[in-house]
């Protein structure tokens, strides 16, 4: 295999660790992008009411707060088909409309003072059969006041009762559909969210959860994680398939027949660098998901996706090198070299990244061809110095601050070629001298020959007499 093919199976299976991070790294963005818009939501609501006292902007922005944060939700699960809206149209119970792909619901939000006003803002018959939202900090004391006005009003009002009753069995302090739930909001936050808006134009959104850790979890993470090392199995897997794929069809094309000694050596290549590059995809993409969400703390949410990836793959390098070093399928020199290849075709990778970006703005494929093309020029140039200084090393004697070995032992066969008669006792065999065999054999000179002997590379890093 030549450097350039070596240098090239090596880039595609290590570019999985930045594709599964760049992937994670986008999914994070995805969410932010649905708290910003919630954000501004809010604002612009903010604004439109402006001379309109905050007890009363409270309700509306609690609307927006429910609708928007349910959207988020939807995004951080992973559903792209449940759906929300704030109507604000003062419609009675069309307050928030919701659903999904197929159904559409309407909730009720009430946001009075206390739990009593705001049970029986409620107990309004109209609003029966709608989805009944509630501040967080008053909803058992909004289930208690229900039950007890259906109690009362069931003989005098029974219409009344059961709008009561309604809300006791269906309030909640959140919207949800599909496992996807918005935020849950306290009256004490609703009305501090408007004060800050009318004071300041702007809220501390980590104050109020508004922030990806507030949305994103644990089973978020692993479940885009999974997906990311899947895309990079596939992705390996093609990059990898090419060039044998283009050998099989020339050898088709030159013999007219397949050739099934290539089409397994392919088939057992592609496994191999599609299984190893899911692994790198998915652990880099785990990594990157928990750090850029602040999972893993606020500290390490700008690290970036590029750099994840490549630590990945380079650590995933290292644990392989050292193991074939410890099963003494690689010595101690080739493990060095390894990692020194390694290390250099990664950075090459992640300024090959930045540049492909920027030249293809194409979200991920950019960034991913980039990055193979600047891994493989950097293992290429590895190779080819490391060519150029083990030349130095064949004329100098130079070892290259010992990563070079430099024998002086002359192999058997210059030996044999000089004329010096080789003792190898598994050969030698003594026979007695017997009179009757003894012949006396004539003399004959051979003529004077001489062979330069040359230094060369003999093994890996190793020079010696060729």
């Amino acid at each position: 295999m030549s450097d350039f093919s070596d240098a090239y199976f090596r880039a595609s299976k290590d570019i999985a660790g930045v594709g599964g991070a760049l992937e994670s790294a986008a999914f994070v963005n995805d969410v932010q992008s649905a708290i910003d818009a919630a954000l501004a939501a809010m604002k612009i609501e903010s604004d439109r009411l402006t001379n309109v006292g905050v007890n009363y902007v409270k309700g509306n922005l609690a609307e927006i707060w429910h609708a928007e944060t349910l959207n988020v939700a939807a995004v951080a699960k992973g559903n792209e088909e449940v759906w929300a809206e704030a109507l604000i149209n003062c419609k009675t119970g069309q307050d928030v409309a919701y659903g999904n792909s197929s159904e559409a619901y309407m909730a009720e939000l009430k946001y009075y003072g206390s739990a009593k006003d705001t049970a029986g803002a409620l107990g309004n018959p109209a609003y029966v059969g709608n989805q009944k939202v509630v501040p967080s900090d008053q909803l058992e004391g909004v289930i208690a006041e229900s039950q007890k006005q259906a109690a009362r009003n069931q003989d005098i009002r029974p219409e009344v009762a059961a709008a009561y009753q309604d809300t006791a069995d269906a309030v909640s302090d959140r919207i949800e559909i599909d496992g996807v739930t918005s935020k849950p909001l306290t009256e004490g936050d609703a009305k501090s969210i408007a004060s800050e808006l009318k004071r300041d134009g702007d809220i501390n959104a980590d104050k109020y959860g508004l922030n990806t850790e507030g949305f994103i979890e644990w089973s978020d993470i692993f479940r885009e994680s999974g997906s990311a090392a899947l895309n990079a199995a596939a992705f390996s897997a093609a990059l990898t398939a090419a060039p044998h794929v283009y050998r099989i069809i020339d050898k088709c094309i030159k013999t007219g027949e397949l050739d099934a000694k290539l089409i397994r050596e392919g088939a057992v290549h592609v496994l191999s660098s599609s299984s190893a590059a899911g692994l790198r995809g998915g652990l880099a993409a785990v990594i990157t998901g928990s750090c850029k969400s602040g999972l893993m703390g606020a500290s390490l949410k700008g690290l970036s996706p590029t750099a994840i990836g490549m630590a990945t793959a380079m650590a995933l390098n290292s644990i392989e090198n050292s193991w074939r070093y410890a099963q003494g399928q690689i010595s101690a020199k080739e493990l060095a070299f390894n990692s020194s290849r390694d290390a250099v075709a990664l950075m090459m990778g992640g300024g090959g990244a930045a540049l492909g970006q920027m030249l293809i703005p194409v979200p991920i494929l950019g960034a991913l061809l980039g990055n193979l093309v600047g891994s493989t020029i950097g293992a290429v140039g590895v190779s080819y110095a490391n060519n150029k200084v083990l030349g130095i090393c064949v004329e100098s004697g130079w070892t290259f601050w010992g990563l070079v070995d430099q024998s002086y032992v002359v192999p058997e066969h210059v030996l044999r070629e000089a004329g010096f008669d080789l003792f190898a006792p598994q050969y030698f065999k003594p026979e007695l001298f017997a009179v009757n065999k003894f012949n006396v054999q004539r003399f004959q000179t051979d003529r004077s020959g001489f062979t330069f002997v040359r230094r060369g590379v003999i093994a890996f890093n190793a020079v010696g007499y060729q």
